[in-house]
């Protein structure tokens, strides 16, 4: 121990000096009371700063700043030590993103070619999707395109379209595929599929129809795959006793497969606010460690010798630790299950060394333990919403509980579950709206509802069933029966609850999330109120002004967006007065499951600041057009609906009618019979058809709705899936006039914008909707070829991602990709 002046002396033995009494002994020991805070803030910037700018620090900063971080341990002042350190962390975690920012991965270079035979090994447990199919992911080895062979390895994710694959971790299989590399579409808004993909070492994919189309050549050996083989077994014993929507509720409970939960039961759960309750988290884990605690220590208080020679509550935990690790590995270890099981450790052990807890810096160490073993957890949506809403319980719960410490015990129960419910929602709030585009108005109340029934009783009763499931059996159906009786009350409460509004309004950036997790820095980290306030204020007062819409007045400009929604159309137009107008929605021929609506267009409309649709316009009934459409119909307040009048017997556009009919939007019919009309501060020329009698063809693009909007001097043709017939037609008629900028017809299709047609129009700029790599091949070189031939800038969105076409009223037109080129 070393007593006297701390002048000149080093600093590791002014860190083993015996602190002072009273106020100088707290302000020496205030610099070590987060010694994580430094390393794990430095980290996490780090990798965001990589992630963002996509650059990486040479190498040998590294070696520098270790040699520069050794020496400054012994420098008496705090600061040279804090600086290196922090450094050093942000160093090391911009290049622990490499790997993944920079691959070298062989599968890569591949992408693109024919159909190849894939040999490789599983590496991860399959998972299912609602659609009924599945999600492989394996390492592969060997490729195969007829008798040549090339070893090529890397991570691939299969998509499996129907049936669900029983292979497990470990299983060599076969199958033919054609390897794709995986794009962002372009979005406003859109979630960067690619680089998501890349977090989780997958730069390649495939796609495989049916299940049996995969062929096992041999079965896989170790632990992971004898965990993937007892989670399959206890999932089929509980679809077996449960079969249905309940059965698949209580799977996604206890053993993390989400696959046999219907998709409008999800969507109910998401909407109102306990999403979170299907997902295997911290929640669960700690009701079964206090679950089991509780069991063990009944029976332990019962034998005396053990009663009276053993700390009960110090020794029980450590007999549960090996449970929860048991049952980590088999739910899979997700995220959020790895940092709770962290933390309880970190809780026994404190416990058992006798040490003081402190609940913020549990929660650090568990962050770091995850992320400095796999830095790309921290772009995972799990982890974020995980770690952020356990850091909500920490610092918000106890200051909202507080008050309620003279109410009666169940009040009291009942306020503190409140209080924790709010506390994680606050916490959630910004990155639950960034990720998923709404935050549910009811979260509260549902939490209330159902953690009861479905946390503390559905999860508890349902891990006994499944413990028991070997052992005896008929003790474990009855256990499970009441847990699916629990949830059906639950499902109950959740399909009233999802009927209220949610809100869709709010679209965070990156630049929110940023500013939410600065605010909970701001309320955890300084050491009085007077500072926490001063911190918090201008961090609240930030959020709420980037959350108030911006004011709906136009600028007097016809603003185009011809959104990149794969192999479907959707342009969206914002009027000159400040209306907006969807032209159709997007969707998918092939793949009525692609969800184009909520995963393409919510997104894109919400980055784009659009909260109403003035004008909702459907140009024909086909699937690549109206499955968006049908979305926003449901879920958008929509103004005034337009369609062409002509009557059609397809089902989803039955469906549209009827959702418009059930919302009271008024419908309008656009045709060439009409005279233009204003909408928006915009002309509206309607041109085709000409009637509403069904065409003769009976092909639905026969009688797509063709309209020119004009803004002044300037125009855009929307030309829709017209055919080179109907263009002939509207040549005969003379109506035909020059337009600025075309939207060609039929996604580039070579029966459609023929050279007289182009012409007419004389435009200067035309914009293809297609998508990338589409099994039509459009836009056809032979439509491409008549463009150029007339000196037309073609724009693509296969190429380009989605274009911004910007058009005054003296003529003026201007073309961008502010998204930028997402091949």
């Amino acid at each position: 121990m070393w007593e006297g002046s701390t002048v000149d002396k080093p600093r590791w033995l002014i860190l083993r000096r015996r602190p002072a009494c009273g106020r100088n002994k707290e302000k020496r020991r205030r610099p070590l009371e987060r010694p994580l805070l430094v390393p794990l803030a430095s980290l996490v910037a780090g990798l965001v700063s990589a992630d963002l700018l996509d650059a990486l620090p040479p190498f040998w900063t590294l070696i520098a700043l270790l040699a520069i971080t050794f020496p400054a341990c012994f420098v008496r002042s705090l600061f040279p030590f804090r600086l290196s350190l922090s450094l050093l962390f942000f160093v090391w975690g911009a290049l622990s993103l490499s790997l993944f920012l920079r691959p070298a991965d062989r599968l890569a270079a591949v992408a693109g070619a024919g159909p190849v035979l894939v040999e490789g090994v599983v590496d991860q447990r399959p998972e299912g999707t609602v659609t009924g199919g599945a999600k492989l992911y394996l390492q592969v080895e060997r490729l195969r395109t007829g008798t040549v062979e090339t070893e090529a390895r890397g991570r691939l994710l299969v998509y499996v379209r129907e049936g669900r694959v029983p292979f497990c971790s470990g299983d060599r299989i076969l199958f033919r595929s054609r390897i794709r590399k995986p794009l962002n579409l372009g979005l406003p808004g859109e979630v960067e599929q690619a680089r998501r993909l890349a977090y989780q070492g997958v730069f390649a994919t495939g796609f495989v129809l049916k299940a049996e189309e995969i062929v096992l050549l041999r079965s896989g050996t170790g632990l992971a795959h004898r965990m993937d083989r007892l989670a399959a077994s206890l999932g089929r014993f509980v679809m077996r006793e449960v079969p249905g929507s309940d059965g698949g509720v209580l799977k996604a409970l206890l053993l993390g497969d989400k696959g046999d939960v219907p998709e409008q039961l999800q969507d109910a759960y998401a909407r109102s606010g306990v999403n979170h309750i299907l997902s295997i988290s911290g929640f669960h884990i700690g009701i079964i460690f206090l679950a089991l605690f509780q069991l063990l220590f009944f029976a332990a208080r019962r034998c005396e010798p053990l009663a009276l020679r053993l700390n009960l509550r110090q020794v029980l935990p450590l007999l549960v630790l090996p449970v929860l690790v048991f049952y980590l590995f088999l739910s899979g270890a997700a995220p959020a299950t790895l940092r709770s099981v962290l933390m309880i450790c970190a809780m026994v052990a404190a416990l058992y060394l006798r040490r003081e807890m402190d609940p913020v810096n549990t929660v650090m160490l568990a962050a770091c333990a995850i992320l400095f073993l796999a830095p790309q957890d921290l772009f995972d949506v799990s982890f974020q919403l995980s770690f952020l809403a356990i850091w909500g319980l920490v610092v918000l719960a106890p200051p909202l509980a507080a008050p309620v410490t003279k109410l009666p015990a169940l009040l009291r129960w009942l306020w503190l579950l409140a209080a924790a419910s709010l506390a994680a929602v606050l916490a959630t709030l910004v990155p639950v709206a960034y990720y998923f585009q709404r935050v549910s108005l009811v979260g509260l109340v549902a939490n209330l509802l159902v953690v009861p029934l479905m946390g503390y009783g559905s999860v508890v009763a349902g891990f006994a069933s499944l413990s028991l499931s070997r052992l005896a059996e008929p003790a474990a159906q009855a256990l499970l029966q009441l847990a699916a009786l629990l949830v059906r009350m639950s499902d109950w409460v959740i399909e009233y609850l999802s009927r209220a509004p949610v809100l869709t309004g709010y679209a965070p950036g990156k630049l929110d999330l940023l500013l939410a997790c600065l605010a909970l820095c701001a309320v955890t980290f300084p050491d009085s109120k007077v500072k926490r306030l001063a911190a918090l204020s201008p961090l609240l007062l930030a959020l709420v002004w980037r959350a108030i819409p911006a004011g709906g007045a136009g600028d007097g400009l016809l603003h185009l967006y011809f959104l990149s929604v794969g192999q479907g159309d959707a342009t969206l137009a914002h009027l000159p007065d400040g209306k907006w107008m969807l032209v159709d929605g997007g969707g998918n021929a092939n793949d009525a499951s692609a969800k184009v609506g909520p995963r393409l267009l919510l997104p894109a409309l919400n980055a784009l600041g659009v909260r109403r649709i003035d004008y909702l316009v459907l140009t024909h009934e086909h699937p690549d057009h109206l499955q968006g459409v049908s979305y926003l119909a449901a879920r958008f307040e929509v103004g005034e609906f337009w369609e062409s009048g002509v009557p059609s017997a397809s089902y989803e556009y039955g469906q549209l009618k009827w959702i418009l009919a059930a919302r009271g939007v008024p419908v309008r019919r656009v045709n060439g019979a009409l005279g233009e009309f204003s909408a928006g501060g915009a002309t509206v020329q309607p041109l085709w058809p000409s009637s509403t009698d069904p065409p003769a063809s009976g092909d639905a693009n026969d009688s797509s709705l063709v309209f020119r909007l004009s803004h002044g001097a300037a125009s855009v043709f929307l030309a829709a899936d017209l055919g080179e017939k109907g263009e002939r037609e509207l040549l005969a008629r003379g109506t035909l006039s020059r337009s600025s900028l075309l939207k060609v017809a039929h996604h580039g299709s070579r029966y459609s914008t023929c050279d007289p047609f182009l012409a007419a129009l004389a435009p200067k700029d035309a914009v293809i909707s297609a998508g990338y790599g589409n099994v039509f091949r459009l836009p056809a070189p032979a439509t491409i070829a008549r463009l150029q031939r007339r000196g037309v800038r073609v724009y693509r969105t296969d190429h380009e991602g989605t274009v911004e076409a910007v058009l005054a009223q003296e003529g003026t037109v201007i073309v961008s990709m502010p998204w930028g080129h997402f091949n």
